[in-house]
């Protein structure tokens, strides 16, 4: 499996990292919760970078892709609250 997998793997699956990262109840999609202290504290522990866009591109290249709000049909607006829901 390509490292970015097993990297992303670990991530979700390590509880230490709930506060910013877990899968959604069903298993079938991760949330990332409070972007800024994601890039903060958690991808410098698995990549060589804090860039949240560089994580979302090689998501993407991947086959993950950011879901709506379920709730409102919208994405969040404000940035401090704002929980970004991945699935492939």
């Amino acid at each position: 499996r390509p490292a970015f997998v097993m990297k992303l793997w670990s991530m979700v699956n390590d509880p230490k990292n709930s506060d910013y990262i877990q899968w959604t109840n069903d298993g079938k999609a991760f949330k990332v919760f409070d972007r800024e202290s994601f890039m903060k504290n958690i991808l410098p522990k698995y990549f060589k970078h804090n860039n949240f866009a560089s994580f979302v591109r090689q998501l993407n290249m991947y086959g993950w892709h950011k879901v709506q709000d379920i709730a409102n049909g919208n994405r969040i607006s404000t940035v401090e609250n704002e929980i970004w829901q991945f699935e492939s």
